[in-house]
């Protein structure tokens, strides 16, 4: 065991298959039993993040959370990191160009000579990432696209698809509503070699933005996203990219319902415990999965529940349409909620890569999106009786009860060293949590 800012601190592993480790969970066990601790903060961090990264995440929200906190308090609460299997797979071009061009503040020139495939040395390294990350089972998709990369044929293209379906599991009947949507279009285009074919040649090229209004206007990206790569091997590397996306929620569903069942169910502290949950990013969907699947009322008293720039369906929370309906009503307290449109990763790169059609139209990413995201826009399609008014001022006074939107134009933005998707350890995050703990 080791310590943040006074508190006992304990890691949670998971493997990908929600599987904890059980020396981790133990320590909790004991730690909450020791008489000392009266709540439990589990943490969960997002995507590219090795455990040097959640530590140090972890322990810079935590320790400007305690800043805000009665001197006597942060001893008195445990906080639990998720370790969680989410290797880093770099390789999405489209949303990396988007980030660099928006940092830089211009795009749209159009220049054709620019255009081109991407070479054999970054093809090659683009399939071994995606090998690493998602293992043995990619290497008939790799095959096969290693076949279709010379000329995007009807079976060549029907066997990328099929191979890549089977890879990440793509299942289109599954009870999770947002993975069921995004595995329906692998579904269609495995079950049929033309539309196999539609699907790859319409990711030959980079994806479209049309100036007017929204993100796109705010975000100055002009009226074409005109990145270098266009043919069969970006059009593959796109495709594999999407799996990745498609993997990570999947993952971060099924190690929140591990935390849920085999971590958080499993614990029966001597004296009542108040939980709260955290989440960034993909860690933010696996903590909502953890908060649908928790038994209420369990053996530890569920309080609040805070997302930071989720990476997740805006839709995600809505009854009879989200991933998660049975969330809302669950914690005594608060669910806050940060979004931006400062956040590129949200805001453009998410809803590119969870759609496999080319179809961009002037609301990408924005509110009347199908695709956006909870970090981007906040929650959406919830009753008005449910949802706290917008705090877009940075008061922090969250409902018990309720939903809670915050605007994070102001305090989560990019900085010399940091974007802003990264940015949610900063000061007034850590204030923002305090008062979610606080409520």
């Amino acid at each position: 065991m080791g310590a943040i800012a006074n508190s006992p601190f304990v890691w949670l592993k998971f493997d990908e298959k929600g599987v904890v480790d059980a020396a981790g969970l133990d320590e909790l066990s004991r730690v909450l039993n020791s008489g000392g601790v009266d709540e439990l903060v589990v943490m969960s961090h997002g995507w590219k993040n090795d455990e040097r990264d959640a530590e140090k995440l972890y322990r810079t929200l935590w320790t400007h959370c305690c800043a805000f906190l009665a001197p006597e308090r942060p001893a008195r609460i445990t906080v639990g990191g998720v370790l969680w299997s989410s290797k880093a797979y770099p390789d999405n071009f489209d949303s990396e160009m988007l980030a660099a061009v928006s940092q830089a503040g211009a795009l749209g020139r159009r220049d054709a000579a620019a255009v081109r495939d991407l070479d054999d040395a970054d093809f090659d390294r683009i399939l071994a990432e995606f090998e690493n990350f998602i293992g043995p089972g990619s290497r008939a998709a790799i095959a096969a696209a290693r076949v279709a990369a010379s000329g995007l044929t009807a079976n060549e293209a029907h066997d990328l698809v099929t191979f890549g379906a089977r890879a990440v599991a793509a299942d289109a009947c599954q009870s999770d509503v947002e993975l069921a949507k995004d595995a329906a279009p692998v579904a269609r285009s495995a079950a049929d070699a033309a539309k196999a074919k539609t699907l790859l040649l319409a990711l030959t090229a980079p994806p479209r933005l049309q100036i007017g209004a929204g993100v796109v206007k705010a975000q100055g990206l002009g009226d074409i996203v005109q990145s270098l790569f266009s043919g069969p091997k970006a059009a593959i590397a796109r495709f594999l990219n999407q799996l990745t996306y498609y993997e990570m929620k999947k993952r971060a569903g099924v190690v929140g319902n591990g935390l849920a069942e085999s971590a958080l169910q499993s614990l029966a502290p001597a004296r009542p415990i108040r939980l709260h949950l955290v989440g960034h990013s993909f860690g933010a969907r696996l903590v909502t999965a953890a908060a649908d699947r928790l038994a209420a009322p369990g053996a530890l008293d569920f309080f609040s529940l805070t997302l930071l720039q989720g990476a997740y369906s805006h839709n995600g929370l809505a009854q009879n349409l989200g991933a998660f309906p049975s969330v809302v009503g669950k914690p005594t307290g608060p669910i806050v909620i940060t979004h931006t449109h400062n956040d590129i990763a949200c805001t453009l790169a998410y809803a590119i890569a969870s759609r496999l059609s080319r179809d961009t139209a002037q609301g990408i990413g924005d509110r009347r999106d199908e695709f956006g995201a909870m970090g981007a826009n906040g929650p959406q399609r919830l009753e008005p009786t449910v949802l706290a008014p917008e705090d877009e001022t940075g008061a922090f006074r969250p409902e018990r009860g309720k939903v809670n939107p915050i605007l994070a134009d102001r305090f989560i933005v990019k900085t010399e060293s940091v974007d802003a998707h990264n940015n949610v350890d900063n000061k007034e995050c850590g204030r923002l949590l305090a008062a979610t703990l606080s409520c």
